[in-house]
């Protein structure tokens, strides 16, 4: 089978809340093939071959916050848009590069699931991506996302899911919507002992909804 090939949109934003790809990377063959030799070998049939694709307006390194510059591996002019999973990021609302949104609503259409943490969702929709659906977003940010982005239904949850676009709230909810997207679509006890386990996250215990 083809890898995995997995977006990661992470130029200016908090390095929180791009860290749940984790979740998904602890499942890659590579990942797993390390584990093998401290006692996980029995996974490796499940194991899956992954292609991380970190996507920025150009091949410098990119700033996310604290003060880190990462390298990316693509732009957004290059990226291909049938991503299997596509992750993104909260940037600053002033960070909107026009590639960016080009891409965003091309990969959109073709991409198979579309995860966003924190502001992330803001992102999304401002190429007018998230129109017409249901979405949360960074729960501080509630006011302003119904200010600007008005043709959006948004939620006061954790997490939202509407069809194929699930976006949560801050990086926490972030994580723990992730975590729940991997129970959902690979093998349960899989997934619970190669991240769930092992990352020390439990998504059931805190839930989809603010108590």
């Amino acid at each position: 089978m083809a890898p995995l090939r997995i977006g990661v949109m992470f130029e200016n934003v908090q390095l929180s809340d791009i860290t749940c790809i984790d979740l998904i990377g602890n499942l890659s063959t590579d990942y797993v093939k390390v584990l093998a030799e401290v006692g996980y070998a029995e996974y490796l049939s499940q194991a899956m071959d992954m292609e991380f694709l970190y996507i920025s307006s150009s091949l410098e390194p990119a700033f996310m916050t604290p003060s880190l510059y990462a390298k990316p591996t693509v732009t957004y002019d290059d990226c291909p848009r049938d991503l299997d999973i596509l992750v993104i990021g909260g940037p600053p609302p002033t960070h909107r590069p026009e590639a960016s949104l080009k891409f965003l609503k091309e990969a959109a259409e073709k991409t198979q699931v579309v995860l966003t943490t924190c502001v992330g969702s803001t992102w999304l929709a401002s190429a007018g991506v998230l129109d017409g659906k249901r979405a949360t977003t960074n729960r501080e940010f509630l006011p302003f996302a119904r200010q600007m982005h008005p043709n959006v239904e948004w939620l006061d949850q954790r997490w939202v899911v509407d069809g194929k676009f699930w976006t949560a709230g801050g990086a926490g909810a972030g994580t723990d919507m992730v975590a729940t997207y991997a129970l959902q679509t690979w093998d349960e006890n899989f997934v619970r002992k190669l991240s769930l386990d092992l990352l020390d996250t439990d998504p059931v215990l805190r839930g989809q909804f603010y108590k």
